[in-house]
């Protein structure tokens, strides 16, 4: 890959595969909003357009420019070489290839992301019970039966190449799946929250930033059902979402299980500030010394 085609790749697509969702999306899909890479925020500072036939981004914290440069600053790098080696590595080999053959599901979407030429269109192939996946939940210290209770193993095809791939993944509120493997965190089809119900159906939720948060705290407390229900953000960009649901819903006591660090910290505040004193009781103190809760049993 040469500083050219580097040029004309998908910013949007980059940062999905580094993990970020835009909180926003305006100008008929040619500019995208994010909580900036480059800090922790909670309102959306970094976005990126599509100007020129490429994609530009600019950061009222920081600086702008290319995709070539918003890796050098993402990555510390000192040489173009270096961005151009990691682009083509994240772009050719950031999923797990799928090569089972189980009977095809009838459901299909296409990957939220942006229509371009250079971003990678992903389609729902099947959905079938964990299996190949099972190696990557183990590493990341997860028990087998809760995973197999709550994931299912996504195959889908990247219809620009025709290669097809697999992830763990677990459904959302929209019908779409969020996924991940080794290499890859995104979304099949609408991106949203995840909604568990649970057992008592009591008035009480917990609201988890992300699945392996969840399926920790139940590999932990060596359960396989919650008595309350259970809300996972899939990105902390659907803060607001979640409140205005819980608000909905009425729930009288909400667990919180967000980060520890100053993004978790300002969503703890949020939620603290948003609802009546004594309904948020924030738990992150259960995996303190950790970021996450996964952090604290992830063998990886």
């Amino acid at each position: 890959m040469n500083s050219d085609q580097a040029k004309k790749l998908s910013l949007p697509a980059l940062l999905e595969r580094l993990g970020y969702q835009p909180t926003q999306i305006t100008k008929g899909g040619k500019e995208y909003w994010y909580l900036s890479p480059f800090r922790q925020e909670m309102i959306a500072s970094f976005h990126t357009s599509y100007l020129g036939g490429k994609w530009i981004w600019n950061d009222f914290g920081d600086t702008g420019g290319t995709v070539i440069d918003f890796v050098m600053r993402y990555k510390g790098f000192n040489h173009v070489q270096e961005a151009l080696q990691f682009l083509e590595a994240i772009f050719k080999a950031g999923m797990a290839p799928s090569t089972a053959q189980e009977e095809k599901s009838p459901q299909g979407a296409l990957f939220d992301s942006v229509a371009q030429v250079e971003n990678p269109v992903l389609e729902l192939k099947r959905v079938t019970p964990l299996k190949m996946s099972l190696p990557y939940i183990a590493q990341r210290g997860i028990d087998e039966a809760v995973a197999k209770l709550y994931l299912k193993e996504v195959h889908f095809i990247n219809t620009n190449t025709g290669k097809n791939y697999f992830a763990a993944g677990i459904k959302n509120v929209s019908g779409g799946y969020e996924i991940r493997n080794p290499y890859f965190k995104s979304s099949i089809g609408k991106k949203d929250l995840s909604f568990v119900p649970g057992e008592e159906g009591r008035g009480v939720v917990s609201v988890f930033e992300g699945i392996m948060d969840f399926l920790t705290y139940l590999t932990e407390e060596k359960r396989l059902r919650m008595p309350e229900d259970v809300i996972i953000l899939n990105s902390i960009s659907f803060l607001q979402r979640a409140k205005s649901y819980l608000q909905a819903r009425r729930y009288t006591r909400i667990l919180t299980f967000f980060d520890n660090d100053r993004t978790g910290e300002l969503a703890t505040e949020d939620f603290l500030s948003s609802f009546s004193s004594g309904v948020v009781i924030p738990q992150n103190q259960r995996y303190s010394g950790f970021v996450d809760y996964n952090g604290k049993i992830d063998l990886s």
